[in-house]
């Protein structure tokens, strides 16, 4: 499983709505609203999945 970048929900690759590859990283998601929300505006979710990571 794997989270999708804009509502943080869990998402099988093998059965995620869609994928974007952006900046070599290949993001999945749970539905056509987050991928399109995502396309918008790909490194305010990129970023904030960056700065959620652990230490």
């Amino acid at each position: 499983m794997v989270k999708d970048p804009v509502c943080g929900m869990a998402v099988n690759p093998q059965n995620a709505a869609a994928s974007i590859k952006y900046k070599g990283q290949t993001y999945y998601f749970c539905s056509a609203l987050c991928t399109i929300m995502f396309e918008r505006e790909p490194e305010k979710y990129v970023n904030a999945g960056q700065a959620m990571k652990p230490e």
